[in-house]
């Protein structure tokens, strides 16, 4: 993985500084989307992020007044994807290069009963080109 620069606003500094004095976690990215704040923590401070009972998030949701998402952060594209899109199950996520020698994330879901809602797909897409800049296509199939 390259290093990736994120440029940070002063509400979303505070919100990453609230959200780690709360949960003693570290916290790679905020994204605030609406009513939604969704945030990004490495895999080691994961399960202290979410607090015991989900106490953690259930403060943070009460503070902000907004719905809070916790996503976990791997270095490995294909494991990244893998959480992005849970609790849908992923039956193969593979990178390979075309003809333009460009990466290309494949990723196959497992076939389910319930619909597969557009924006979760959007969001994987936009987070993955974004923490894998030199990923230049994100392919989602059944």
């Amino acid at each position: 993985m390259t290093n990736v620069r994120i440029k940070l606003d002063t509400q979303t500094i505070q919100n990453l500084a609230l959200f780690e004095k709360v949960t003693k976690a570290s916290v790679k990215d905020c994204i605030e989307k609406d009513d939604e704040i969704i945030f990004i923590i490495d895999k080691k401070d994961f399960g202290k992020a979410i607090g015991r009972n989900g106490s953690n998030v259930k403060k943070m949701e009460q503070k902000l007044r907004k719905k809070v998402t916790l996503l976990k952060f791997d270095s490995n594209p294909e494991k990244f994807a893998e959480n992005l899109l849970k609790p849908v199950p992923v039956k193969k996520a593979s990178i390979e290069n075309n003809d333009e020698n460009q990466k290309i994330l494949n990723i196959v879901i497992k076939s389910s009963q319930r619909a597969f809602p557009s924006k979760k797909v959007k969001k994987t897409k936009t987070l993955l080109k974004k923490y894998f800049p030199e990923i230049q296509e994100v392919i989602i199939r059944v």
